[in-house]
């Protein structure tokens, strides 16, 4: 049987210990017991945000660390340094605040100490960090790497993507950073002693981050097994919504960490869903001092020494709610009532979970009429463009667009490429200057759209797809964001704001999000705001006790008829 060649990257002050793999069963003992009682001790030593301040020596860097920065570093390198429970830990600072610089200078911080002891005739070398990250921030990962780090310090970087990537192991491990996808460390990454690994999975990493790590948030998909198997000392993950649907999100970060004994789903179940289920304010108190063992979490009103860690120009979200055409409300009301017929008769025969899937996709088609009715009758765009029809959510955006005036840049997201198909077509008609991103786009044509709309005055518009531009990017040329269609998870739209609401904003920004009125919006909107009450508890930034989790019948009902299914 072959097995992997893992190559050692590992820097002077490491031991060459052989880690152990992601199935290997850990031994039941009373250390585990053990375990808890290092992290609440842990967790006391942090009860309050840390302040201790780390820097990297002037020059290194081409930009200051601004003083949040230097406490992440100092916390970073401080978790590096335990071995008790995990080597890393969860830097869950919010959207644009700074994760990637302060990743930047921890690589740099043990570049400079290795480089040290290479004068002492130390001959190994020290480097091997694996930045895994959606594709469509690879080229910006790229860019900073180069942009933030000093001529006379320039770290050596590999953007692993395309088909003509290295494939050799020997020569990625002589790289102090590598940069690559999720895509490919799920198809490259040893899963099991039967597949062999490729590239990627066969060399011994000094560390891994996993930006955008809610990726990873279903412990069950085959990107979140694939990151879990990497061989690696020291793993980070990055996220500014560690949890998006459910506190059960927080248990494949545990896995990738290696954060004993939370990392095995049975004790994960007993030690944390349990206790949340049995009585909520204690359970999540006590998932509070689980996460501040290896949690970092500043949002941008978080005060040090009574002032803001941030000083960013105000965010202004206005919600806009509006009525459709006589047409649109009667295709609405008439397939909104046959997904009704068709819910409650799944309810009352008990096999609304066994049609789960086809449930969804009624919600769905309701959402989508609230964007454009064609997005539901057909896929044709021939038939809309003959036909001329403009829906009320896309007269809303023009008018929106009129009354900014040309000078001001706004980012239009919308989850459906079809409506930015729909609204593309407005924007020829109207003679709006725009650019476009989504998950269809090449990284070259993605970078090239970026580059365009922020340096371009003439460009107006960025067309985006929220999922493929929701994550990492910075687009703060915009100071107007409009969000055309609604989520109950409200994150993803939080993500979407803060490509312009971050740092390097000088402007104002101001936040349109569009719904219809007396829709299937109108319930979303109440059930985003649960979502952010469980987000909040499990982060221990509110006492909230609802729970997010997947969508319940009786959330399924809330949606279809705006009351609790046992009502119905």
């Amino acid at each position: 049987m072959n097995y992997p060649i893992y190559i050692s990257s590992s820097s002077d002050d490491e031991e060459d210990e052989v880690e152990e793999p992601i199935n290997s069963q850990q031994p039941v003992t009373t250390t585990i017991v053990n375990d808890e009682r290092r992290i609440y001790q842990a967790a006391l030593q942090d009860l309050n945000q840390p302040k201790t301040e780390k820097d990297l020596p002037h020059g290194v860097l081409s930009v200051p660390l601004m003083r949040h920065q230097k406490i992440a570093l100092e916390w970073m390198r401080q978790k590096e340094r335990s071995y008790n429970n995990c080597s890393g830990g969860i830097l869950a600072d919010d959207q644009g605040l700074g994760k990637t610089i302060s990743i930047i200078a921890l690589i740099l911080l043990q570049k400079l100490k290795s480089q040290s002891r290479r004068v002492k005739k130390r001959s190994r070398r020290s480097g091997g960090t694996l930045v895994v990250c959606p594709a469509s921030v690879v080229k910006q990962w790229a860019k900073e790497l180069d942009d933030k780090v000093s001529p006379q310090n320039k770290l050596s970087v590999l953007v692993y993507h395309g088909s003509r990537r290295i494939n050799d192991p020997v020569e990625l491990a002589k790289y102090d950073v590598v940069v690559t996808t999720y895509a490919l460390v799920t198809n490259e990454v040893l899963q099991s002693q039967i597949r062999f690994s490729g590239a990627l999975g066969r060399v011994r990493w000094s560390r891994v981050v996993l930006d955008e790590a809610q990726t990873i948030k279903n412990h069950k998909t085959q990107v979140a097994r694939a990151c879990s198997s990497l061989n690696a000392k020291r793993r980070w993950c990055l996220s500014g919504t560690p949890i998006q649907n459910e506190v059960m999100d927080l248990f494949s970060y545990f896995k990738f960490l290696r954060y004993h004994p939370y990392a095995e789903l049975c004790s994960f179940s007993q030690r944390i869903m349990v206790p949340i289920r049995n009585n909520r304010v204690k359970g999540y108190k006590k998932l509070q001092a689980v996460l501040r063992a290896i949690l970092l979490r500043r949002t941008k009103e978080t005060l040090l020494d009574g002032q803001p860690i941030l000083h960013l120009p105000p965010k202004t979200i206005n919600l806009t709610k509006v009525d459709f055409s006589p047409e649109e409300f009667a295709f609405y009301k008439t397939l909104e009532a046959t997904s009704q017929s068709e819910f409650e008769a799944y309810a009352a025969a008990g096999a609304v979970y066994s049609n789960y899937a086809y449930i969804l996709v009624m919600l769905l088609r309701l959402r989508q009429a609230c964007d454009h009715p064609w997005l539901v009758k057909t896929s044709s765009f021939e038939r809309v463009n003959q036909s001329g029809f403009t829906s009320t959510k896309i007269n809303a955006v023009m008018k929106t667009l009129e009354s900014l005036g040309k000078q001001v840049k706004t980012l239009v997201f919308s989850q459906w490429t079809g409506m930015l198909d729909l609204v593309e077509h407005s924007f020829d008609k109207s003679g709006v200057t725009f650019r476009r991103l989504d998950g269809t786009m090449s990284l070259v044509a993605r970078d090239n759209a970026v580059k365009e709309f922020n340096n371009d005055p003439s460009v107006q518009v960025m067309l985006m797809s929220l999922k493929a531009g929701n994550l990492g990017l910075n687009m703060v040329s915009a100071s107007h964001v409009i969000i055309l269609d609604l989520w109950w998870n409200p994150t993803t739209e939080d993500q979407a704001i803060d490509r312009a609401h971050r740092i390097g904003q000088t402007r104002a920004v101001t936040v349109t999000r569009i719904a219809i009125n007396n829709t299937v919006e109108d319930r979303i909107l109440a059930l985003q705001e649960t979502k952010r009450i469980v987000v909040a508890s499990a982060l221990g930034e509110d006492p909230g006790e609802l729970s997010a989790t997947r969508l319940t019948e009786q959330d399924l009902g809330f949606l279809f008829f705006g009351v609790k299914q046992e009502h119905i």
